[in-house]
């Protein structure tokens, strides 16, 4: 399973559970909140001891905008329900669940110091992550990108999916389907290290059939781990044959 969509998964889940522990289970909740986001900072303060102070600054400003982030998606089930956010369990499960994500894209940045100089293209080859629900898994293969893009946005969990293949030129990518004559075709770009920090930048254009109302592809993604073999197997095969659709 895509490990964007398990991790999301678990929170629908989590956020779905009636009725809702109390006492012990607001304990434990709050400390595996507080292990993971220690973590998640002793990370972050050696990102900013070793990484480059151009690509730091750019992890510093996407951290404050996730910190925002992890808040809105992690309290927004409590506030529907009226209750205090600090006082129920599955605030602060979510939280931790969203955390443990975060870290795995942190650590995918310490990587990204070696990135090739910017607008040239760096390798396509890998996973990669947003950190706001997306994932992308992508791999360069006799002059095309055969890559599956999916997302899970906000707390309504709408959520995307497209594979296909890719013309690549120099460190620009796009593929291009309609799906009627009666309307204009759908475009998803990819743009390699157009920043000079390693990350593909993802671009949609009349995306609406891949996905849901309120999922969007667009993002920059970075990536967080290698492609295994039998990952790899299954990217091709997929991409082959064909997009698929969200809600």
């Amino acid at each position: 399973m895509n490990e964007v969509v398990r991790i999301f998964l678990i929170v629908a889940i989590t956020l779905g559970s009636i009725p809702l522990a109390a006492g012990k289970e607001l304990d434990r909740a709050k400390v595996e909140f507080a292990v993971q986001d220690k973590l998640l900072n002793e990370i972050y303060q050696d990102l900013r001891k070793n990484l480059p102070v151009d690509l730091f600054a750019k992890v510093r400003e996407d951290q404050r905008r996730w910190i925002r982030y992890r808040d809105y998606i992690s309290s927004a089930e409590s506030k529907r329900l009226q209750k205090k956010p600090e006082d129920d369990p599955d605030y602060w499960t979510t939280a931790a669940l969203m955390t443990v994500n975060r870290i795995t894209w942190l650590k995918g940045w310490k990587g990204a110091g070696a990135a090739p100089s910017r607008g040239s293209p760096g390798k396509w080859d890998g996973i990669y992550r947003d950190s706001y629900g997306g994932e992308l898994q992508i791999v360069e293969r006799g002059g095309k990108l055969y890559f599956s893009l999916v997302v899970v946005r906000g707390p309504t969990f709408h959520s995307g999916a497209c594979d296909g293949q890719a013309e690549v030129n120099g460190s620009m990518a796009r593929f291009s389907v309609r799906y009627s004559p009666d309307e204009a075709p759908a475009w998803l770009t990819f743009l390699n290290n157009r920043q000079g920090d390693g990350r593909i930048e993802v671009i949609g254009e009349n995306t609406g059939f891949f996905h849901g109302a309120r999922a969007y592809f667009q993002g920059h993604y970075l990536r967080v781990q290698t492609l295994q073999p039998q990952d790899l197997e299954k990217l091709l095969k997929g991409s082959s044959e064909g997009g698929t659709t969200g809600e």
